[in-house]
């Protein structure tokens, strides 16, 4: 349970599922003229969502 009332794991897995989608979407439809939006989107948010569960795992927010 504690698990999910932290921010960063909830953040985290919502980031690196849309960033995965986005990937193979990108990958799975054929690239005739369309731009690498869901190339560069899907990237940045799969990296930004592993980071926020980086840091769920370390631990480094103040528990207070």
């Amino acid at each position: 349970m504690q698990k999910l009332t932290d921010l960063r794991f909830i953040i985290g897995l919502f980031f690196s599922l849309s960033g995965v989608v986005l990937l193979g979407t990108y990958f799975a439809i054929e690239q005739t003229n369309h731009p690498q939006m869901n190339l560069y989107a899907g990237g940045v948010m799969l990296l930004f969502g592993l980071f926020m569960l980086l840091m769920f795992a370390r631990g480094d927010a103040a528990d207070a």
